[in-house]
């Protein structure tokens, strides 16, 4: 699809639309079509609700559930996500044709800023994963809320209140369910503490953001945003229905971390005529090859820390740190990404000007 072709899509989608239904999106900044994220977004919307739906069904279906065996999830997507940051380097690289020096040096500041972060951790344990959590909690919510408007056509907009309901279900819902096992890894990534919350601080979190979810999500319905209403309702069963570990693990590894690839790959100039004509595969083998060295450095790594201790707690207690490092300059890159795709005017939206009139 060229983007005049898209142009002309768009404007018959705006003019035989609704009322109440939201304008489709104008082409991306710079005149791109918006057809490479079709297919991309197709698959990942795929993957994500299946793998979400068959760690629900397990845990309902088969007797005892998860159980014992819910860190297999969570260390399963913490591996599975590893690979989803890989290509941050290249993303601004492409977008802006830089030469190979100049990727070279955002690669290097990138490592620099991932090692300071780690350095912070291992430091400051209590403190950082209090901020882990925060920027996490932000940077899943935005992911959630950019991907959606890309898979719908519309710009990605600045949405903080539904970013933030959206993380807080997905990263401070299982945190406050207070399980054993969140206990047992809070505690050996925070030495010297019982890795539980304070009881005001679990209800607190389940009173406030569960309302907030349920909220969101009439309002979604309401929008006719069926398809964004009917993924946060299934996280909600999610964090609810299944055991935080396992909870986290399929969210992070097979929802969060395939969105974001979806995305990457269809920033790749090298795709875009597979990505137009619906075909997946060779972009995606194309971002598993820029992937693997970035991926099995950080697997070396992770591996060496890990050497020196044993067991499942102690493989999170290690993991958990190197994924903090990696997501402070990854939470930046995915910023400045959905800004190169909000066109200018009010929260992301076309200029009032460009409207058209309001009916009804």
């Amino acid at each position: 699809m060229t983007p005049s072709d898209a142009r002309a899509r768009a404007l018959r989608s705006g003019g035989d639309r609704r009322p109440g239904q939201e304008p489709a999106a104008p082409p991306a900044p710079g005149g791109h079509s918006t057809a490479p994220f079709e297919a991309p977004a197709r698959a990942a919307t795929a993957v994500s609700g299946a793998a979400v739906a068959a760690v629900v069904l397990v845990e309902l279906a088969v007797p005892g559930g998860w159980g014992d065996a819910a860190w297999v999830v969570l260390v399963a997507g913490l591996l599975l996500g590893l690979p989803h940051g890989a290509v941050d380097h290249l993303v601004p690289a492409t977008r802006l044709r830089w030469p190979l020096s100049r990727v070279a040096g955002f690669a290097a500041g990138y490592a620099a800023l991932a090692a300071g972060a780690w350095l912070a951790f291992r430091a400051w344990p209590g403190p950082a994963l209090l901020v882990f959590a925060a920027v996490s909690a932000w940077h899943f919510g935005s992911g959630e809320t950019s991907f959606a408007d890309l898979r719908a056509g519309r710009p990605v907009r600045r949405r903080a209140a539904a970013a933030l309901v959206v993380g807080a279900v997905v990263l401070l819902v299982p945190l406050a369910r207070g399980t054993a096992g969140t206990a047992a890894v809070v505690a050996a990534v925070v030495p010297g503490t019982d890795g539980t919350l304070p009881p005001g601080v679990r209800t607190a979190v389940l009173a406030v953001v569960l309302p907030a979810a349920a909220l969101l999500t009439a309002q979604l319905v309401r929008r006719r945003h069926r398809l964004e209403a009917a993924e946060l309702a299934g996280l909600v069963v999610l964090v609810l229905v299944v055991p935080p570990l396992a909870a986290f693990g399929v969210y992070f590894g097979c929802w969060h971390s395939v969105r974001h690839v979806a995305r990457v790959v269809a920033e790749d100039p090298g795709s875009t005529d597979d990505l137009a004509a619906g075909r997946i595969g060779r972009p995606l083998r194309r971002f598993a090859v820029r992937a693997a060295l970035p991926t099995a450095a950080v697997l070396g790594v992770l591996w060496l820390l890990w050497s020196a201790a044993g067991g499942w707690r102690a493989f999170v207690a290690t993991d958990l740190p190197l994924l903090a490092a990696l997501t402070l300059p990854h939470v930046l890159v995915v910023g400045w990404l959905d800004a190169a795709h909000r066109p200018p005017g009010r929260d992301g939206l076309r200029p009032p000007a460009r409207r058209g009139r309001r009916r009804g």
